[in-house]
């Protein structure tokens, strides 16, 4: 059975794996100075993360979305699991002990530019889950911790694909990109020797770069991205990569139409404020 076979009789399941934060947001141009302060009443927090802002595309436009992660149980992760069903996301939580779960804080200014600072830190795994189920999963390549243990099992599996978020080089790369069917890299995507994923030792047939507002590349095309005035551009490359994974494996686009949907969908995001806020406009 194809994947457009099967995606038309019962839907394709996708495990999302890699980082879930919880973000705090402060919009803002004032930014302090050493020993200064900044006071602004314009601030929010979310779930942040790639994987799980793509875990809640995809289930927001329709499809059936699990999150692979680490979080901890503290009340801010027992808050956080509880909000990310609430979107239609499951979660599996590798460590389930006393912890907090990774915080990032994010100024986002008047053009919709964004400087992160991200707290991350490492987890030790104490759970195990049966993978059977899933028909594709996409990594981020962080928490690594859980990421190449799954990444060798699920790739091992017969008719299961691996899509892989390459925003920026990370440790282990080498071995996400040996496993991968689907990588969509941003342009910041290159080695010490200045290589992009066109130019690198890849497994995947598929291997698009994505650029911001400027057009996506993809088997020696370019497929323009609509131009908007962009409020607020947090969490947009994550959201692009989760509608791509609905377009492609529950909607049976082929590559360079789920590539063209995920920039529609993107784009839609990037006019306003925060990562959730067209969903509502949908």
């Amino acid at each position: 059975m194809n994947r457009e076979q099967k995606n038309r009789e019962k839907g394709m399941k996708g495990l999302f794996v890699g980082l879930c934060t919880k973000d705090i947001l402060y919009y803002t141009d004032d930014l302090p100075s050493h020993n200064h302060k900044s006071k602004t009443e314009d601030f929010a927090t979310y779930i942040g993360g790639p994987a799980a802002n793509a875990a809640i595309t995809y289930a927001a436009l329709g499809g059936d979305a699990t999150l692979a992660t680490c979080l901890g149980d503290s009340t801010e992760s027992r808050a956080m699991i509880e909000e990310l069903n609430g979107y239609g996301v499951r979660v599996l939580n590798y460590a389930e002990y006393d912890t907090v779960p990774n915080t990032a804080c994010i100024v986002v200014s008047s053009d919709g530019k964004r400087t992160i600072l991200s707290g991350q830190h490492g987890f030790t795994v104490n759970r195990e889950f049966d993978l059977d189920s899933y028909d594709f999963a996409l990594f981020d390549c962080n928490q690594q911790e859980i990421s190449l243990d799954i990444l060798s099992d699920f790739g091992a599996l017969e008719g299961k694909a691996v899509v892989l978020d390459a925003g920026s080089i990370k440790p282990n790369i080498e071995k996400f990109l040996g496993r991968a069917d689907i990588v969509i890299a941003s342009e910041d995507f290159k080695d010490e020797a200045g290589k992009n994923v066109f130019e690198m030792e890849c497994n995947a047939m598929h291997k698009a770069i994505t650029r911001g507002e400027r057009p996506i590349l993809y088997g020696g095309k370019e497929f323009p991205v609509e131009p908007v005035n962009a409020v607020d551009t947090l969490g947009a490359g994550d959201i692009f990569h989760g509608a791509f994974c609905f377009g492609y494996f529950e909607k049976g686009y082929s590559c360079e139409e789920a590539l063209v949907f995920a920039g529609k969908v993107a784009s839609e995001s990037v006019k306003y404020r925060g990562p959730r806020e067209w969903m509502k406009h949908r």
